[in-house]
């Protein structure tokens, strides 16, 4: 299912939305998200296997994880510069 969005969307440190099925070899911004969504390791990394986003390089990054809420559940999470964060519930880290 895909969302459509009217007005401008603003990603001032990133934005990774998940895993592009259709990635290539190449490395271009259509295929940041990699063939493999992100999972959740500790509260401050994620990894898809080869690549690992950690929350204190990663402030501001907002990425699809597979399993970020009650470390079975796929989300959204977003870095406050220490932790990732639930975002559907941002008091809450992401948990592995």
């Amino acid at each position: 299912m895909a969302t459509t969005f009217s007005g401008p969307v603003v990603s001032l440190k990133g934005f990774i939305g998940g895993p592009n099925p259709n990635a290539g070899s190449g490395a271009n911004d259509t295929e940041q998200g990699g063939k493999t969504p992100f999972s959740v390791t500790n509260v401050t990394t994620l990894s898809d296997g080869t690549t690992t986003l950690l929350a204190t390089q990663n402030e501001g990054v907002m990425v699809y994880v597979s399993d970020a809420v009650n470390a079975t559940t796929a989300g959204y999470a977003f870095s406050n510069g220490t932790t990732w964060k639930q975002m559907n519930a941002p008091d809450t880290d992401v948990q592995a």
